[in-house]
Parts: C-alpha cells; structure tokens; sequence
C-alpha cells in the first residue's frame, strides 16, 4: 500500500469555508486559533466523546475503548508469543497456499529428501533431478499465487502487530492499579492529560488503520487455527470490533484528538506502505538450500576420494611436507576472510610425491630405461628424459617457494604488515589479497608444470611398455639385457610406475578443477 495521509479536519460548511476566504485573519496565530476551535466543535459533534478541550484531557471512554480492544486480542497477544519466528510464520504461509503436488515437490527439495537419495542416487544424476525439479516448482509460481501468498503474509503481520500492540501499558496511564490480563472488571478510568498518549495514538493509528482496510478475513482465521488448532480470536468477535474501529476511523476523532494535542490544525498521519513480498526471496532460499546440499555431498564425495588416494599412494592420509605454505598458516587469513593458502594441499602432496617415489621407484626405472636402455633414437628418448629432469628441478623450486614463506623472509613480513593493518584500512586488505593471489598462482604454475611431466612420463612408460610386447621392439633394443640388471621384471616395474603416476596425478586435478 502506498503512503497515505489522513484528510484535514473538516473546519464548516460551504458558506462558512466562503466567508473565511473573504475575511481571512492576516494574523497567523489568531488563524490557527479559529482553526483549532473550529476542529474542537466537529470533536464535541461525533459520538466518541474521547476528548476535552477546554482541559486538553483524554477521557475515561476512550480507555474503555481500548480496554475492550485489549480483551478482544489479549488471547491473541499469547498466541504470538509463542510464535516470535516471522521465519516460520512465512513457512506456514508458503506452505498453506500450496497445493499437495506442490508441497510434495517442495519436500523433494529438503535437505533431508536429498541426503536420503543421494544414498542410492548417482550425484550427478542426482544434482539434475534436482534442477529440474526447482525449476517445475518455479514454473508453479504465476503472478496470481504470489499476490495470494504475499497478500495473506501481509495481514497476517498486520494482524500481529494490532494485537501485539501494547494496550496494557496505555490503560495503566488511565488507572495505575489496573492489572495485566485482568479482564473480570473494567476498571475505574480517570481523564489524562493528552501529551502523555499522544504518541501511543500515533502508532496505533498507523497500525489500526491498515487493518480495517480488509474486509476477508477468512482466510487467515483459518490459517490461525491450523497453526494451533485453536483460534486466538473469535471470528465475529473480530469482526464486530473491526466494525466499531470502522466507525472511529470514519469519525476521524482520533485525527482530531492529534490535531488540538498538538496544537497544530494541518497535523496528519502517514500511513506506510506494509506490503509484504516473501515468494522471491523464499523460492530463492529453497533454491540456495538445494544447492548447498549438493555442494556439500560433492565436497564429501571429493573429499572421501581424496583421502583414498591419499592412503593408497603414501599408505597414510596424514602426509606432511611443507613448513610454511600451509593449513595452519591458511586459518589466519581464512578466518578474517582475507584469502587463504588455496593449494596447500596438493602442493604438499606434490613435494611428498617427488621426495618418496619420483626420487625412488622412479628414479630407479628412469636409469635403467633411460640410462642402460639402448634407444633406437635417442630422440625418441629425449622428451621422457626431459620430463623426468625437470621433476627432479621441481622439487628445488618446491622448496625455495616454501621457504619464502619462513618467519625470517621478507614475503612473511609483509604478510604480516598487511594483516595487523587490514581491520583499519580497506586498502591493505585489498593489497593483501593481491598477494595472497600472487602467492596462489606461483604455487598453481608449479603444481600444473609437474602435473604436465608426470603426464608426459606415464605416457612415454605407456608407450614403452607397448613397444616390449611386441615380437621385434622397436624403441628398446635391448631388453634382455635390461632384465638382467633389473632386480625385478622390468615390465612390473614399469606397470607400477605407470599406476601410481595415474593415481597421482588423478589426485591433484582434483584440486586444479
């Protein structure tokens, strides 16, 4: 609803509104005077007789007035009390106005639906379904169903507001003794000044007046009696008090009453726009949970295949290489939200990697092919000798990159400067995390050139092995002489480079994709 003002106070009739303009005071006080005389008869002319001019008193029947408005709602005032979520009260709304194929597809969508499929459910296929069925619920929602939702949502925290208003403490200005809750007689009222309900008013005002606007109220009474099987209010009691609040309104004594308590004839009430709109930003949450759920089976899924491969190549999931780019120095960024440590992980495994088994096993395979081997080019031997090296350079630059990172370097230092400064100053954390960007793509560049050898020795171990089976070699022509210096048979020492290569190397694109 747009914002509204009140109508001024009718100040005489057509002739009296004639004569004014003709002989109008130029005095601006003794204006306002006439005005405010002419706004106290039209008080004195309306049945409610709420309000004393001459005394500026508040009078013992507008209490009444309330005090029956405060018995009506009191049940009401309880009903809310218990119910202070306004996130669970949208989840009642959203869900009443649902038909059952709706709500079954919105049960489909819970975080507990899908945890549940994902246990015989292919993730993948899974994280399909379930974009295809946000996007059937989505498709559900015309303009039609959204005004309705929105609607209801809107006078149900009107209705809320009305009731939860706070009547009692507006009576006790009346009469001090007067208990809470204590409906077994009306109490004695005294007149009061009308400053000390002046602002009371006001607010009740802006809230009584959006609710006499609607007439159904149907829906909603059945809404409040499913929420507790009880309705909080009397339906036609309901009614008859909006009825009576109607007449009031109609009257525009309450405006007036504003008008000579404030001294001020052009006073007015601004009604705010209370139009409530919870689909979109509902549908989106449902959307996000969703989602949040299949992100956060992948990163299971991921998770639970890393640390197989993890204990499958190095036997243990607790491998630890790196003293300085690490977990434990990643927290202190991670946790001010200023970045992190982003390949830690794969990283540390790498330099594991090159350490335990290039270093080893592959090193043991690489001088008995490529040092005893006899090629039949030595062309053909070139690019696996070169990838093979270049491993070995890449554990030095492992090394070196970490220790730029120690205490004592000056990378660390200005790490440090950055991070003591970031709570004050918008730029360093921007500086900061430039850096921290700079420090994740040297550590990517790494990881990627030793993920392009590793890959370019398995296939030349691939392509060797291929070569050996058959009856005339081409590349090797020397394999018997190999078989005599090896310990083992070459070929399975081949086929276990060439596994653990794979498995490798499936472990840390896992962290680059």
């Amino acid at each position: 609803m747009a914002a509204r003002e009140s109508k001024p106070a009718n100040s005489g009739g057509f002739f009296q509104r004639l004569l004014d303009t003709f002989f109008k005071s130029s005095d601006p006080e003794a204006e306002k005077r006439r005005l405010m005389k002419n706004i106290a008869k039209e008080v004195s002319k309306t049945k409610f007789k709420f309000y004393k001019f001459n005394t500026d008193e508040v009078l013992p029947a507008f209490a009444k007035t309330f005090f029956v408005i405060y018995k009506t709602v009191a049940p009401a005032q309880t009903f809310f009390q218990n119910m202070q979520n306004e996130k669970s009260l949208q989840t009642f709304v959203f869900h009443s106005m649902l038909s059952n194929n709706q709500l079954n597809m919105l049960e489909k969508l819970s975080e507990d639906s899908i945890l549940e499929e994902a246990k015989s459910v292919p993730l993948q296929q899974l994280n399909m379904q379930i974009k295809n069925r946000t996007e059937h619920l989505f498709s559900d929602f015309d303009s039609t169903l959204i005004n309705r939702i929105d609607k209801l949502y809107t006078q149900l925290m009107l209705f809320k507001a009305f009731c939860s208003f706070d009547y009692y403490f507006v009576l006790r200005k009346f009469a001090s003794g007067m208990r809470e809750y204590d409906f077994s007689t009306t109490p004695q009222f005294e007149p009061i000044n009308g400053k000390y309900i002046l602002d009371d008013l006001k607010d009740f005002i802006s809230i009584a007046w959006l609710v006499v606007e609607y007439d159904n109220w149907t829906d909603l009474f059945n809404l409040l009696k499913k929420m507790r099987d009880v309705e909080p209010v009397a339906h036609n009691t309901w009614l008859k008090m909006l009825s009576r609040l109607r007449e009031i309104q109609n009257s525009r004594i309450f405006e007036m009453m504003l008008q000579l308590i404030q001294q001020d004839p052009s006073a007015t009430i601004h009604l705010k726009d209370s139009n409530e709109h919870i689909v979109e930003s509902y549908l989106n949450k449902i959307r996000q949970q969703a989602e949040k759920t299949i992100n956060q089976l992948q990163l299971t899924q991921k998770n639970s295949k890393i640390d197989s491969l993890v204990t499958s190549i190095f036997g243990t999931n607790s491998v630890v290489r790196l003293k300085n780019y690490t977990e434990e120095q990643s927290v202190i960024f991670e946790k001010r939200n200023l970045g992190s440590f982003a390949y830690h992980q794969p990283l540390n495994y790498m330099k594991a990697f090159i350490l335990d088994y290039i270093k080893k096993d592959v090193r043991e395979l690489s001088d008995l092919i490529l040092v005893r081997g006899k090629w039949s080019t030595t062309t053909l031997s070139t690019t696996m000798s070169d990838s093979y090296h270049t491993l070995l350079e890449m554990s030095d630059k492992i090394i070196e990159f970490d220790e730029s990172l120690s205490d004592s370097s000056p990378l660390s230092g200005k790490l440090k400067n950055l991070l003591t400064r970031c709570e004050r100053d918008k730029e360093a954390s921007n500086v900061l995390h430039t850096v921290l960007n700079d420090i994740n793509n040297n550590a990517r560049t790494i990881l990627v050139t030793c993920v392009q050898n590793l890959v370019t020795f398995a296939k030349n171990i691939k392509m060797v092995l291929e070569d050996k089976q058959k009856a005339n070699p081409e590349l090797i022509i020397n394999w018997k002489e190999l078989e005599h210096f090896a310990e083992n048979s070459v070929k399975d020492m081949a086929v276990s480079v060439y596994k653990q290569l794979y498995q490798f190397v499936t472990l840390i694109q896992s962290f680059l994709t």
